[in-house]
């Protein structure tokens, strides 16, 4: 074999041996890339469930959905011949799916303020002064404060999942409770209000309607300075 032969046989070996490194690189390169795009999409797939959570309870079923797939469509068609995807194709896609991942996000969040809003303004919290037994209308306390809590938070499955649970369970705590007299809200609210009312501030009649509603006993009588 001539000086000439051994020479073209190492370099193309040399030339293998380059191409093996450059697909290692690149296979590193694409692996990588992926791990940050499937996170990505990982927060959109985690919006999309809260979008389906909400539609199945009957809000946000205006919520524009056009628009999700633009990132995937973007991709699959800038594939260079090798198949192996540019670094620019990576951050189309990535951009895309960012951008549908906060509209959606956004489009949740008002879906859900709106309905957790119009559910409590459906229910008869006034009748939660009305309950007799102590224990229930503790519970039902609870419960109201523990729906204002999660309405106020961000929208979630977890969240539309104990918020329609716990929703429920006052809705039925409350169902079978009647309405309390009006003069009887205004006194309630005065006295959570204004902790420190004394006998003076409250006429004769408001005590007979705290005796008329059961509420008397929800009431505690303090002498100053004891």
């Amino acid at each position: 074999m001539s000086v000439y032969e051994k020479a073209k046989l190492l370099e193309d070996h040399a030339s293998r041996i380059a191409d093996g490194e450059d697909s290692q690189r690149q296979a590193a390169r694409v692996s990588s890339r992926l791990l940050e795009l499937r996170s990505q999409l990982n927060q959109l797939r985690s919006q999309l469930a809260v979008t389906q959570a909400l539609q199945s309870r009957g809000a946000g079923i205006g919520i524009d959905l056009s628009g999700i797939d633009d990132g995937r469509v973007g991709f699959e068609r800038s594939l260079g011949p090798s198949g192996l995807p540019s670094n620019q194709v990576f951050n189309t896609a990535k951009k895309k799916t960012q951008a549908a991942t906060d509209r959606l996000a956004e489009e949740n969040q008002a879906a859900w303020s709106a309905w957790t809003e119009q559910l409590l303004a459906e229910l008869p919290l006034a009748r939660i002064s009305m309950l007799v037994e102590f224990e229930a209308e503790e519970q039902a306390s609870k419960r109201q404060l523990e729906l204002e809590r999660i309405a106020k938070g961000k929208a979630s499955k977890d969240a539309i999942t104990t918020f329609a649970t716990t929703y429920a369970g006052l809705a039925e705590l409350l169902q079978d409770t009647q309405d309390p007299p009006e003069a009887l809200v205004d006194l309630l609210n005065r006295l959570r209000e204004k902790p420190g009312l004394t006998l003076g501030d409250v006429t004769d009649e408001e005590i007979a309607l705290l005796r008329e509603c059961r509420m008397d006993a929800h009431i505690t009588l303090k002498r100053k300075g004891s």
